[in-house]
């Protein structure tokens, strides 16, 4: 258990912005709470208040109608706060107003409230306790290094190792999935978007794994790149299919050249020499008609020429010289336009078509060429019968058709019409080019970090992990099994019967009070235990104020050896528990409080054992102040500069004090702590309030100036006159004590009255306190006391550490 060490208390019930370094300090150093701590305070100073920030950790909950809490507990081990005040483990058990309302609702509702039960072990149970230490040593000890807890903290080590190995690892797989999706592909103008993410490459992944999906290599992801960019165009217009004409002009020149015809008359030169027969001819066209010479040497032309030359060239011969020069021509105009029969270029084709052009387009230039040399060889034919016109010729065979021609461009045409197509779907293609592009990258980043090898060591690891975690359960199970024996053992030693006769010891022995009992009676229904308080044989109603305290507080301090409780390090805070009681049962209840709690036990060194591990009581009560400092006095021991270690107190007295604006804890002053009367703490407060100045620093006193001043006149005047003459004069102490100075007195009586008593006069509360007047009337006061027994005005400053006043 860790000890509490301080306190600070932003906002919880009277408490605004209290701070424990600024207040708690005792030479300039913050002082701590110690083991033993005794707290006094007047009623509503925020004695029970502080109760209540205690109790929520025992409680893990606020009381009622406390909006927006927070405070903070400085412990030895950490900081308790309102942030993590409900899940702390600490061993507090605090007695004030809440406890009895929990516990014993039945002392302020007889219909409708009950006292809750309690068991504490019995004393005819010491083998249910033996077989419980067994079990106890099974579970064993972590610090002892021994038992299933010790084995226990091995596996648990064991499995955060092997937990930690495995988040590592995949965080590390995890950081590289996220680094390629927001920094490779993410960014990526060509097929990154800007919603890409991890979730997304993951999904992706299993697309690659589910379709079995290759690399690309690096022509087919260029010709993606270059889809991606492509623009719309136009579409190719397609010619009519191509007829090729080389069979029907085979025929033609075949039918001319193997014909055979004769001269009339014919000029045997001229047969003999085909040349020269060619060259008369075209000369015939020159001469004929035009002139009687020769063209070519001038002389005259044979009056006869025309008549032979008609004989040798008849009009046989020229029907096949024409025919030849018909054909031939046709020829020339097919040759001609077969440079326009395709119509198509690479630069109309989508990128991805133009290598299926390219491809094509060899295979057309191939087949063109040589469909077109197959038309040229006829068209020299023919121009070799020209020139010979009366000798025949036989022609070879066709070779080429011209029908892998038109199967090309038949090719060439769907080609084209596909890539018209591609035009309605380039959207469509670009996308599908996108995520192939981007599925690609995928595959290439999967293969380059080995990512198959990776999660396999992730699945070993995470087998691993597993193994560690299931070895741990079942030893979790093993350890249920016996804290759960153990409780139920624990069960069968609890006794309510005995909790119910412990408060009775208590009642009686401490305090003499026969007349009242706790009971547990059985309900046989239920299997279970009800409280009861009897007087005598008679169960007991409206019990008096006194009567429901002492019942509360034996409650509550036997109920600190039930089974939850006995056996631990606590700190207990009890407040205020001598509400109502007489001076005899305050005794007492010190009484109880130092016999049970506070008295140590004796180890067998000699050494001090204490019953608790902080205790902390807080009253409002001088008398029960007074028997509070009787209470055993732990020690400690200290080091001293020798090296020798002595025991020093381990106690501490505060003071809880009540402002304007917030409840305040201060360490007492020794005045208060070493006297146990207020008659010199009202001094002192009287005396605090000479100089204005001090209202800068602590105004409450001067808040609570009229209160201090009528209490310690009272005080004061009584014992210097002890007798009054003049019992409806109220005014007669002050008139002796301040002499003929009615002035002063009035002013005195007003003041203390007004600033004290507001029922009559309330408007005082709502207005500023009058501080000029207070010091004025406190050095007054001061005065006459001095005036009237400087012995005693010095005795008082000395018993609140002021140096005497001198004449």
């Amino acid at each position: 258990m860790a000890k509490i060490k301080s306190i600070d208390i932003e906002n919880f019930g009277s408490y605004r912005g209290f701070s424990w370094n600024k207040s708690v300090i005792r030479k300039g150093e913050p002082q701590e709470f110690k083991r033993l701590n005794i707290l006094y305070g007047r009623n509503y100073s925020g004695k029970t208040t502080l109760s209540r920030i205690i109790s929520c950790i025992e409680t893990k909950k606020y009381p009622d109608n406390y909006n927006n809490p927070s405070f903070s507990i400085t412990t030895e081990s950490g900081v308790i706060s309102t942030n993590n005040v409900f899940s702390v483990n600490e061993n507090v058990r605090v007695y004030n107003k809440d406890f009895i309302k929990r516990n014993l609702s039945f002392l302020e509702d007889h219909h409708n409230g009950q006292i809750e039960t309690f068991a504490i072990i019995g004393s005819d149970n010491q083998k249910l306790e033996e077989q419980i230490k067994v079990q106890e040593r099974n579970l064993g000890n972590i610090e002892e290094r021994s038992g299933l807890l010790y084995e226990r903290q091995i596996k648990l080590n064991n499995m955060n190792k092997a937990r930690e190995l495995e988040e590592s690892h995949n965080s590390d797989i995890e950081k590289k999935l996220k680094n390629h999706a927001n920094n490779k592909i993410k960014k990526n103008r060509t097929y990154g978007h800007a919603n890409y993410n991890i979730t997304k490459i993951r999904a992706d992944i299993d697309k690659i794994r589910k379709n079995s999906i290759d690399i690309l290599s690096d022509e087919e992801v260029s010709n993606l790149k270059s889809l991606t960019k492509e623009e719309t165009l136009n579409e190719i217009i397609i010619n009519s299919p191509y007829q090729p004409q080389s069979l029907h002009f085979h025929k033609k020149v075949e039918d001319i050249v193997s014909k055979k015809i004769n001269p009339t008359a014919p000029i045997q030169d001229l047969l003999n020499d085909s040349i020269l027969q060619a060259w008369v001819k075209s000369g015939i066209t020159h001469h004929k008609g035009k002139r009687n010479t020769c063209g070519f040497c001038n002389q005259e032309l044979p009056a006869d020429i025309w008549q032979k030359l008609d004989k040798h060239f008849n009009k046989e011969s020229d029907d096949l010289d024409r025919n030849i020069t018909e054909v031939s021509n046709s020829l020339k105009s097919e040759i001609s336009n077969l440079s326009n029969i395709l119509g198509l270029t690479k630069d109309q084709f989508y990128s991805s078509e133009k290598s299926n052009f390219e491809t094509y387009y060899k295979t057309y230039d191939k087949s063109l060429n040589l469909y077109k040399k197959q038309l040229d060889n006829l068209l020299n034919v023919l121009e070799k019968r020209k020139n010979d016109i009366f000798s025949s010729i036989q022609i070879s065979p066709l070779e080429n058709d011209g029908r892998d021609l038109t199967l090309i461009i038949k090719k060439m045409y769907e080609l084209a019409r596909k890539n018209n197509n591609k035009t309605k779907t380039l959207a469509q293609d670009k996308a599908e080019a996108i995520e192939k592009l981007r599925i690609n990258d995928v595959a290439v980043f999967i293969q380059n970090i080995d990512l198959a090898k990776e999660e396999q060591k992730s699945s070993e690891l995470k087998k691993k992990s597993e193994s560690e975690t299931k070895d741990l359960n079942e030893i979790d199970n093993k350890i249920e099994e016996i804290k759960k024996r153990i409780e139920e053992l624990r069960i069968q030693q609890n006794d309510e019967r005995k909790g119910a006769e412990k408060v009775n010891e208590y009642l009686n022995h401490f305090f003499g009070h026969k007349g009242l009992s706790l009971k547990a009676d059985e309900d046989s229904k239920e299997s279970t235990f009800i409280f009861k308080i009897m007087r005598g044989d008679n169960e007991a109603y409206n019990l008096s104020e006194g009567e429901c305290s002492l019942i509360s507080f034996c409650y509550f301090i036997a109920k600190l050896e039930d089974t939850k409780t006995k056996g631990k390090d606590l700190i207990i805070y009890i407040d205020d528990p001598i509400s109502s009681l007489d001076s005899n049962h305050i005794f007492f209840v010190y009484s109880l409080i130092e016999s049970v709690i506070a008295k140590p036990l004796k180890n067998s060194d000699g050494s001090n054992n204490y019953k608790y591990e902080q205790l902390f009581i807080s009253t409002h009560n001088l008398d029960f102040f007074k028997y509070l400092k009787r209470l055993s006095h732990p020690k400690r021991k200290n080091s001293n500069n020798g090296g020798k270690s002595k025991a020093i107190s381990d106690s501490q007295y505060f003071i809880i004090e009540s402002g304007e604006h917030s409840s305040k804890i201060s360490l007492m002053p020794n005045y208060l702590k070493d006297y146990t009367t207020e008659f010199n703490y009202l001094f002192h407060q009287i005396f605090l309030c000479r100089d204005s100045i001090n209202a800068n620093e602590n105004h409450e006193r001067f808040y609570s100036f009229g209160n201090n001043l009528r209490k310690f006149l009272e005080a004061f005047l009584f014992y210097k006159y002890p007798y009054q003459y003049d019992k409806n004069n109220s005014l007669e102490r002050l008139i002796k004590f301040f002499g003929e100075d009615p002035t002063s007195t009035t002013l005195t009586n007003r003041i203390s009255n007004e600033l004290s008593h507001l029922e009559e006069i309330f408007d005082r509360s709502m207005k500023p306190i009058e501080i000029p007047e207070i010091p004025k009337l406190a050095n007054f006061v001061l005065d006459k006391i001095y005036e009237k027994d400087p012995d005693q005005y010095n005795a008082l400053l000395k018993s609140i550490g002021e140096p005497e006043r001198v004449p």
